[in-house]
């Protein structure tokens, strides 16, 4: 549906945090396997990311090991979707109990425009998928949410290492990414192209995502922007081929008393509106039983003595995971 080569000519470029050099890049080229991790690179990347999402809430990831074929093969399988009937798809729609399956147009709000996007949710409760409609379809998310789920396990260890924990210190919280009692989702998205910007109507509005933190692959189509730390201006990501971007959730910020901030984001239409957008989002959440309140961890930041995120005492109960994803779905499906 979308070809990036077929853009009409935009002669006004717009400016982004990626061309102004503001996004933190990082090479994950021979940080080995989940069960044989390379200790020194490991390292390397652990400083690396906690400083990006400490400072900057998100980083680029390169040499990931998830291939573009790959990528575009589960583009491709949203796009035959999206174009089935209205009843075929409506047999695949979300279910409320379980966040899998397909969500419509106008399904689910982050703001008070028209949001336009199709999207399907792949999570660990074994829902259906469009397999006999779409040919293809269930190989490609499946084998996408392996290579998505062993990318996360090494970011999950990495970032334990970081704030100089042992390094099954999240992946113990992380368990059953994709299994029982554990709300990790693959996400398949669909902006469709639109004839000229409309007044009222975006792709996706202004929201931090609810996990621990999210992995992000996009094609060249643009609008991605983030809120920067101070609230007052909203900035243009810009685009990195190859490239997966990582963002903090509100669970990790919680984890870490704020210290790494959860990351505000929205997707626009851009300048040039008449192709379509397609991303895949894999927002990674630790086992549904894990409590979410201040860890005690510590955060180094650069030329800062490192200081501990203490224990707080909750003047209302805490909320396991569970309960913290609950919460927040009601409020985006609320319609």
């Amino acid at each position: 549906m979308s070809c990036c080569t077929s853009a009409p000519i935009v002669t006004q470029t717009c400016e982004t945090l990626l061309s102004k050099c503001e996004v933190p890049i990082i090479d994950l080229a021979h940080m080995g396997t989940e069960r044989s991790p390379q200790k020194g690179v490991v390292k390397q990347v652990a400083t690396k990311l906690v400083r990006a999402l400490s400072e900057k809430g998100l980083a680029l990831l390169v040499n990931h090991g998830i291939p573009e074929c790959k990528l575009k093969a589960a583009y491709r399988a949203l796009d035959e979707f999206s174009e089935l009937s209205e009843e075929t798809k409506s047999k695949y729609e979300r279910d409320p109990s379980t966040n899998h399956g397909y969500v419509k147009p106008g399904m689910e709000k982050f703001s008070d425009e028209e949001e336009i996007r199709h999207a399907y949710n792949v999570t660990g409760h074994k829902g259906a998928l469009p397999q006999d409609e779409v040919p293809g379809f269930k190989p490609a998310v499946e084998e996408l949410a392996r290579d998505f789920k062993q990318l996360s396990a090494m970011l999950l260890t990495a970032l334990a290492v970081g704030l100089e924990q042992s390094p099954d210190f999240l992946l113990t919280k992380h368990a059953h990414m994709l299994g029982t009692g554990n709300e990790t989702t693959l996400r398949l998205l669909y902006y469709p192209p639109l004839g000229a910007p409309v007044p009222g109507v975006t792709r996706c509005g202004a929201h931090c995502d609810y996990g621990t933190f999210t992995l992000l692959a996009q094609d060249c189509e643009g609008g991605l922007e983030i809120q920067t730390p101070r609230g007052d201006q909203w900035r243009r990501v810009g685009h990195l081929p190859g490239a997966i971007l990582v963002n903090t959730g509100t669970i990790l910020a919680k984890w870490t008393n704020d210290q790494f901030p959860a990351l505000r984001h929205r997707v626009v239409v851009p300048e040039h509106c008449g192709r379509g957008r397609h991303s895949i989002a894999f927002f990674v959440h630790p086992n549904n039983d894990i409590p979410i309140e201040p860890l005690d961890i510590k955060i180094m930041k650069a030329n800062q003595e490192s200081a501990p995120c203490r224990l707080q005492k909750k003047k209302r109960g805490v909320l396991t995971a569970y309960h913290h994803l609950q919460r927040r779905f009601r409020e985006t499906y609320a319609s």
